[in-house]
């Protein structure tokens, strides 16, 4: 037992013996003789501390995010191809923040000491947001927001998987997305009640979502890492080098084959700022931001509920049920133009399915990778992810509004269509059904 202790503070592996004793407590079998009512019981203290921090922080987010596009469109004067590049140029800044905070945390293996540094920075530019007035100066707090947000995204991933055994990882992220997804729902309904209540106030929304951000800070202070669980002080911690021979193994052909199945996927999911827009169409302007609320109900629903039947029933077969949503909510939204007495129907029904497939595949992704990587480059291959996905999210928001302008709106759909077929297409080449991992965590 020493000698196993000593191994363990050598190699700062500490969710090593973590995962270990959860999955003594929690065997492969309890998921299936529980039922999935008792599905709850799964999950680590941790998960539901780190899900707590991210609900706070969605809600921060959303209130912004939910009205954000009206506001540059009716106070600024932006036209659609002006917000989707913005929103393209920011969420590619995040994504390409957070492929630079994994391998940060993996050499540091320190991911709240990040988290905090994430949070602050997010702070700071969303309390700017509400005097930004030219469409330069709310590029660069958007800019700064993304980069705070895009830090602390990566470890919190991370710190997930560490904090989770392998058998109820797509679980526990699905958990984290749900819960923080609430927090999304509740910012939107949030925003809405201030713009019927201000007359479309923007200004003070932005203002008034600095406070549940603090919030956020605060559950911060609560969650205990892996490390503060087994009682290692930072000075025991060995900082080794993540990108050795041995643990750049790990990142193999079925690693890179599962990241392109990513990014071929992910070119599919343009801005959620045309949502609004969209329903813009069929609704005034004050209620526009409520399809926001559909996609946050999606997420919720669905994410946690896809992340049990994972764990169970395998990620491939549950990925083809998210790509299959997809093409689903794309349908809806197209027929909203088409269905004179059911539009409103039709547009909630495509953002609620869009929401909980996008969530839900991107739990199931994380946990896939998680599972292919050692677990020194965990958060680096996060990152890679990451990336990549702020790639796909550039091009496709890029497209997707040049689409819109030119052609119209319900060709920005089919466009979704066309990637989601190609996923489907490809998902039995890119992603195996049984994969040994070469780490057990």
């Amino acid at each position: 037992m020493e000698k196993s202790s000593d191994n363990e503070k050598e190699n700062t592996i500490v969710s090593v013996a973590l995962n270990i004793k959860n999955q003594e407590k929690n065997p492969d079998s309890s998921h299936c003789k529980n039922g999935f009512f008792f599905a709850f019981k799964n999950l680590p203290n941790g998960v539901f501390a780190v899900s707590l921090f991210g609900m706070f922080l969605g809600i921060s987010t959303t209130m912004v995010y939910s009205q954000f596009s009206l506001f540059l469109k009716n106070e600024l004067g932006a036209n659609t191809s002006d917000i989707t590049l913005m929103d393209g140029i920011v969420e590619c800044i995040a994504f390409i923040a957070r492929a630079f905070s994994g391998p940060i945390s993996d050499f540091l293996k320190e991911r709240k000491m990040i988290l905090y540094v994430g949070c602050f920075i997010t702070l700071f530019a969303r309390s700017l947001i509400a005097v930004a007035s030219s469409w330069w100066s709310i590029l660069f707090v958007q800019s700064l927001e993304r980069i705070g947000n895009g830090v602390q995204a990566t470890p919190r991933d991370a710190l997930i998987a560490d904090l989770s055994p392998v058998k109820f990882r797509a679980r526990s992220f699905g958990f984290s997305r749900s819960m923080k997804t609430i927090g999304s729902l509740s910012g939107t309904l949030i925003a809405v009640q201030i713009m019927c209540l201000t007359n479309n106030s923007y200004r003070l929304i932005f203002i008034c979502a600095v406070i549940p951000a603090i919030i956020a800070i605060l559950c911060l202070s609560k969650v205990k890492t892996p490390r503060e669980l087994a009682g290692i002080s930072n000075k025991k911690l060995r900082h080794e080098n993540p990108f050795k021979r041995k643990y750049l193994k790990s990142l193999d052909i079925y690693f890179w084959k599962t990241i392109l199945l990513a990014l071929i996927f992910e070119m599919g999911h343009f801005s959620e700022h045309m949502f609004p827009l969209y329903a813009n169409i069929f609704l005034p302007t004050s209620l526009s931001g409520t399809v926001s609320s559909f996609v946050s109900v999606g997420q919720v629903l669905l994410s946690f509920v896809i992340g049990v039947l994972a764990d169970i029933h395998g990620k491939r077969r549950l990925m083809v049920v998210c790509i299959i949503l997809m093409i689903v909510a794309n349908i809806s939204f197209i027929s909203a133009i088409f269905m004179e007495n059911y539009q409103i129907l039709s547009v909630y029904t495509g953002a609620f399915l869009w929401g909980g497939q996008m969530t839900a595949i991107q739990g199931l992704f994380l946990s896939l990778i998680s599972e292919r990587v050692d677990v020194h480059l965990r958060a680096t291959a996060m990152g890679v992810y990451f990336f990549v996905l702020g790639i796909a999210y550039f091009l496709a928001s890029f497209i997707g509004g040049k689409i819109w302008d030119k052609y119209g709106s319900i060709y920005i759909f089919m466009y979704s269509m066309f990637f989601s077929f190609l996923a489907l297409c490809f998902i039995r080449i890119l992603i195996i059904k049984k994969y040994k991992s070469p780490s057990k965590l």
